[in-house]
């Protein structure tokens, strides 16, 4: 049988992510859809609108059969690191095609794009021009305007750098790859959150579709939308308690970054002038915010893995029940509640525990919203 996956945050599911699932379920042809999808904390360095739990149970009223959660330390990492994380999650959950949504919806060009960053000499170029202080995406782009002019207007857009990113992560994969253009038709998760931030609940959720805004309605009544700024407190104490070289040690940081951070946070009196202190042409906020959240959870105290330690279960529809064999048969344990603990190894325990400090920290946000 054929079996999609996706890879996604739902932070929170709209129309557009809605358009995307049931094109490509008839493109490819699939019977099942698999969604590997972040947890509490997403890519762009920021907690999700709304928990994990709720985003779930809303991809499956979408139409999904099964959502495993990605990691948090993997979705707190670059679009390299977060792509190929999910695909592996994806991989390991016996997929037959993994489509993503881009502004091309040219496949071809960007499996060139993918191969021509796969070579020595364009890594090679990439690094001379990171040497003047941009950054990497505004390095590559550099690159591929004097190698590839013809492909370089792709990595002006976001969804096209990471469907790349996507496709060098199976370079090596069976799994056949395919893409969606994106529809301008739709308000994306951006203006969504923005419209529950100024409390426009009414209008964010008119983008939303009916099934899984019935969802999201419900959740909204018991924990108000998380952002960033509901955990800037517990971010600066984090930062402090770290120190210099606590902050050396995060993923995120490099090339006396952590300095930078502590010479912020002598002077910074909030969140926003802290991230502004820290700026520099080369490490924009979603990067800085990527390190405040590793500063948050700790990723000091775990140390970094070499692959996905399990594959854990968020949802699973009445359909995807039929998935469970399949996910059975992976190299990875398989959590579906508190006993499975036992089956992990040191390493996937840790990882699980930094899951579970996530969850905590997450929920507190939370609880502070309701006062």
């Amino acid at each position: 049988m054929n079996i999609l996956g996706i890879v996604a945050e739902y932070n929170p599911l709209h129309y557009g992510h809605l358009y995307h699932l049931d094109t490509a379920l008839a493109e490819t042809k699939c019977q099942y859809t698999i969604v590997a999808m972040s947890g509490n904390f997403v890519q762009r360095g920021e907690p999700a609108v709304i928990d994990k739990w709720t985003r779930a149970k809303m991809a499956v009223a979408a139409g999904a059969d099964l959502v495993i959660e990605i990691p948090v330390w993997f979705s707190l990492q670059s679009a390299e690191g977060f792509a190929r994380a999910g695909v592996l999650v994806l991989e390991s959950c016996g997929v037959t095609h993994i489509s993503f949504g881009s502004e091309s919806g040219d496949i071809d060009h960007l499996k060139k794009l993918a191969l021509w960053l796969q070579e020595p000499q364009t890594q090679e170029n990439i690094r001379g021009i990171l040497a003047t202080g941009i950054t990497y995406a505004a390095a590559v782009e550099q690159v591929a305007r004097s190698q590839v002019p013809y492909l370089s207007h792709l990595l002006r857009s976001a969804n096209n750098i990471l469907g790349v990113e996507y496709l060098r992560a199976m370079k090596n994969s069976a799994i056949s790859a395919h893409t969606v253009p994106r529809s301008p038709e739709h308000a994306n998760a951006t203006q969504i959150r923005a419209l529950l931030a100024q409390g426009n609940a009414a209008e964010a959720l008119s983008h939303i579709p009916p099934q899984p805004r019935d969802t999201l309605t419900a959740a909204l009544k018991t924990f108000g939308p998380v952002y960033i700024e509901d955990v800037s407190q517990g971010i600066f104490y984090a930062l402090i308690n770290l120190g210099v070289k606590g902050i050396s040690a995060l993923p995120a940081c490099s090339e006396g970054l952590e300095n930078r951070i502590s010479k912020a946070l002598t002077e910074a009196r909030d969140l926003q002038e802290l991230l502004e202190a820290i700026k520099t042409k080369r490490y924009l906020y979603t990067r800085i915010q990527r390190l405040l959240m590793q500063a948050l959870l700790r990723f000091d105290t775990i140390s970094a893995p070499d692959q996905i330690p399990y594959l854990r279960v968020l949802a699973a529809s009445t359909r995807g029940k039929d998935l469970l064999p399949t996910l059975a048969r992976s190299p990875l344990p398989v959590l579906y509640s508190a006993r499975d603990i036992a089956r992990l190894n040191p390493q996937q325990k840790d990882l699980l525990s930094l899951e579970t400090r996530a969850e905590e920290i997450y929920k507190m946000a939370q609880r502070l919203k309701t006062r």
